[in-house]
């Protein structure tokens, strides 16, 4: 390549005319190695010749690297712009994931409360019957209505007990080993 000055003092590099007949031969080998017949090189063994010589301008080999049309370069590129926006979309994919699963969880409580509520209800429309309250006043408040005759029964209380009654008690209700330690540890009574 020639170097050139430019009017501001940079200096530019410039392509040799001989640069694009390369080019150009490039071209027709790459194209010449395509057309294969039967899968076979369809180019003469003279030009084959002349590319293992060296005099030819391109290696033939096929481009390594590539992988159905796309460059190494392009692959990182491509992984890259992928995994950005993979990490960009995911963050917000679990947050609408999470906010979901909160919304079905608030709407089963929404419901289980809905059905407390109903049954608070029930109980003060119960609660607020005249019916209902001159039956709870009868029974635990001992009222009578007017008219009615009173009975009040009054049962004796029960004789105290004595302590061996109370001790009797209290060994039948120990589990089995206790009275089992117990059995044996206190000595006989005569």
């Amino acid at each position: 390549m020639a170097q050139r000055k430019k009017p501001d003092g940079r200096t530019r590099r410039t392509a040799r005319p001989t640069s694009g007949r390369r080019v150009e031969g490039r071209r027709e080998q790459r194209r010449d190695l395509r057309r294969t017949d039967n899968g076979r090189d369809a180019r003469t063994s003279a030009d084959r010749a002349e590319v293992a010589s060296g005099s030819g301008v391109v290696d033939s080999a096929p481009a390594t690297g590539r992988v159905r049309g796309l460059s190494p370069k392009r692959a990182v590129v491509l992984a890259l712009v992928l995994s950005v926006v993979a990490l960009t979309l995911a963050v917000p994919l679990r947050t609408y994931f999470s906010q979901r699963s909160e919304a079905d969880q608030l709407r089963s409580t929404n419901s289980s409360l809905r059905q407390e509520v109903s049954d608070y209800q029930a109980k003060v429309d119960e609660q607020s019957d005249p019916a209902n309250i001159a039956a709870l006043a009868r029974d635990r408040l001992q009222f009578v209505m007017p008219g009615d005759k009173a009975l009040v029964m009054q049962f004796p209380t029960a004789p105290e007990k004595s302590d061996e009654q109370k001790r009797a008690e209290r060994r039948a209700g120990d589990p089995w080993y206790s009275q089992l330690l117990e059995s044996v540890s206190t000595p006989a009574e005569k």
